[in-house]
């Protein structure tokens, strides 16, 4: 896979991640060492790294002392399990994000994955530094092999239908984007972006921004391959 067109924009793209992650503590736990010193070596990432492992139980040790804004971890580790971490940060602490670097696309994995409550799938085939910005920033990165699974669960009540601005909003939301970064993209205000949200929220009967997201993927509504070419489109 040739990937030198996307060096040019790797600049802007630590840039905004910087931003991201300023406050917030990351914890990784992967399971081997070039990729956990890879990870180490993000210049952003350094700022808000409070802790590495590469067994689950040192990991869960981290997250219980650190109580980190983000848990980066592998599916497999030297000991114990990615999945295993997972659950057990969700126990712990639901508002911690987690982002788990997947082998491959496996069903049984995804299905998984999701039962476990993660944030993020990325897998070792795809892009990692779209889906570290996504779940950083609040977001939900599920690609297709993972939205695949989560139209296969059975149907949800009919949904109100939205409007074209509201699932661009909705894009956006997946996408880990703050109210005033959505009105600064769409030109509006934040008190209209608020507006769509509650539209949003109306409609698809959830009252949080994670459930919207994640029921409109089930529903095929959106999705994060359309969202970040949108989104590329606009920025540049």
């Amino acid at each position: 896979m040739d990937l030198t067109d996307l060096i040019p924009g790797i600049p802007a793209l630590l840039e905004e991640l910087e931003g991201i992650l300023a406050g917030l503590t990351t914890v990784a736990c992967l399971e081997h060492m070039k990729w956990l010193g890879a990870f180490m070596c993000i210049t952003p990432v350094q700022k808000s790294l409070v802790g590495a492992a590469t067994i689950e139980e040192e990991g869960f040790r981290l997250v219980e002392r650190q109580r980190p804004s983000l848990l980066v971890v592998s599916q497999k580790l030297q000991e114990g399990t990615g999945l295993s971490l997972v659950e057990r940060t969700k126990a712990m602490d639901p508002a911690i994000w987690t982002l788990l670097v997947a082998d491959d696309a496996n069903e049984t994995l995804v299905r998984e994955a999701l039962a476990r409550g993660c944030n993020g799938i990325c897998f070792e085939s795809g892009l990692f530094m779209p889906a570290l910005r996504v779940v950083a920033g609040g977001g939900i990165y599920y690609p297709e092999p993972v939205a695949a699974v989560l139209r296969q669960q059975p149907p949800v009540a009919p949904i109100e239908p939205l409007t074209d601005r509201e699932r661009v909003v909705l894009n956006h939301l997946m996408l880990g984007l703050t109210d005033q970064r959505i009105s600064q993209e769409l030109v509006v205000s934040p008190e209209t972006v608020k507006t769509h949200i509650k539209h949003i929220f109306q409609k698809l009967q959830v009252d949080n921004r994670t459930k919207a997201v994640v029921k409109s993927i089930a529903a095929g509504l959106i999705s994060l391959e359309s969202a970040l070419e949108g989104r590329s489109a606009v920025t540049g």
